[in-house]
């Protein structure tokens, strides 16, 4: 008996220990965390001090030469703390308004040499200093408590999910975008991309939920009997859906169809998986016959990557004018290894479908663009976006070249027309 209570005693005390090692690890672990978060917050407050004064700087000049090294530096240090930024444990809506702003003003400068309107900078910059004085004096305020050590990680999340938090991030978040709506309003690009993201061009009819239950069972009879739930998407959505949620036999899952048009933007089923047992060739045909069965006609197969239990495959639209691939228009589709069933679906890029314009292509000699150790593998048309969101017709280029006894491989995408250099990728 005395045994088994030392036994006992020796077992409650190495739990204890163990427990009181692992709190004090963890606490270690938490005041590391919070230390690093703060100093980031500390170096993105001076970052944007460096920001307003190198703004300041191109006010200087007339001739944008004078202010190019200023514009590089806003550009860097925008770039900076937009990475500081998507970091950091903030407001979701506050952080992704101040990584819009920041990324505007980046921009802005660095297309300053191709719109050398010194009148327009001048007014577009000072009213941009203006606003990111109020800005930085806002940043102090809503990330005090985690700089100077006034909140542990935990206290600052908890204040932070708040129902009435300390700091207002809602409002805050909405006057940084009123600044980037004033300062830098979208472009035409930008608001043809924006309306694509919230779907605003399909002018289809809406389908009613029993129409849109029925365009499940049509494209997925062998999950879609017991469906045991459809919701309409919040209020607030970019665009309103049906959440249909399914379950049959050991899979369960749900399939998301727009109201508008009854169109698929994603599909996913979970289940228990076997052995693999399908064939590569064999799931890429499923997968070719399933979109054609489904309605999509115009998708040729670019790549797959694979998992331990299934097979991704992303499918490209291409366009007939020029037999030109349109890379923004895809749709991924995941295949199980055991069975071959479609297991996901993502077709929210291909519903958004770009508006394509002709385009000259102007005859290249490549021997004299490309270096003489330079070679072509695969040569292409496609259509790709820019720097300005623009979709442009392209050359989609494979080339390679000797780099000290190895291969390097590269994706090079040139523009048709302007032969700008809009994308150059090595490839793994």
């Amino acid at each position: 008996m005395k045994k088994m209570m030392f036994v006992l005693a020796y077992a409650l005390v190495v739990v204890s220990v163990f427990a009181f090692s692992k709190a004090t690890e963890n606490n270690k672990l938490a005041i590391l965390l919070s230390n690093q978060y703060a100093q980031q917050m500390a170096d993105a407050s001076d970052k944007m001090g460096e920001l307003d004064s190198a703004v300041k700087q191109t006010l200087l000049f007339n001739h944008s030469e004078g202010s190019k090294k200023a514009r590089e530096d806003i550009w860097r240090l925008s770039s900076d703390i937009r990475r500081s930024v998507a970091s950091l444990p903030l407001d979701t809506a506050f952080s992704t308004s101040w990584m819009n702003y920041l990324g505007r003003i980046g921009n802005y400068a660095r297309e300053a040499d191709r719109s050398p309107d010194s009148e327009e900078y001048y007014k577009v910059m000072s009213q941009a200093s203006k606003n990111l004085g109020v800005m930085q004096d806002d940043w102090r305020l809503a990330t005090a408590g985690l700089i100077d050590g006034q909140y542990s990680m935990d206290e600052w999340n908890n204040r932070l999910n708040a129902s009435n938090p300390d700091v207002d991030w809602s409002n805050l978040g909405s006057s940084i975008k009123q600044y980037t709506e004033t300062d830098f309003p979208l472009t035409a690009s930008e608001s043809d991309a924006m309306k694509k993201r919230e779907l605003k061009d399909i002018d289809e009819a809406k389908v009613t939920q029993a129409e849109a239950v029925e365009r499940f069972k049509t494209i997925f009879p062998q999950v879609s009997n017991d469906v045991v739930g459809v919701e309409m998407s919040k209020p607030g959505s970019p665009y309103p859906f049906f959440h249909i949620r399914f379950a049959d036999g050991e899979s369960i899952g749900y399939i998301d169809i727009t109201e508008k048009g009854g169109h698929i933007l994603s599909y996913l089923s979970e289940r228990p998986f076997g052995k693999s047992s399908v064939a590569f060739e064999d799931l890429k045909m499923t997968a070719e016959e399933f979109l054609k069965a489904a309605g999509y006609k115009d998708l040729v197969y670019e790549e797959s990557r694979e998992n331990n239990t299934a097979w991704h495959f992303v499918f490209v639209r291409k366009e007939p004018f020029y037999d030109a691939k349109v890379f923004s228009d895809v749709i991924h589709l995941k295949l199980a290894k055991d069975t071959g069933d479609i297991i996901g679906l993502d077709a929210s890029e291909y519903i958004r479908k770009e508006k394509l314009h002709r385009q000259s292509i102007k005859k290249i000699d490549w021997k004299e663009f490309f270096h003489q150790d330079v070679q072509i593998v695969e040569d292409e048309l496609a259509y790709v976006e820019n720097e300005r969101l623009e979709q442009r017709l392209a050359h989609y280029l494979k080339v390679t070249r000797d780099e000290h006894g190895h291969t390097g491989t590269y994706n090079v995408i040139i523009d048709t027309e302007t032969l700008e250099v809009i994308k150059t990728e090595k490839l793994e």
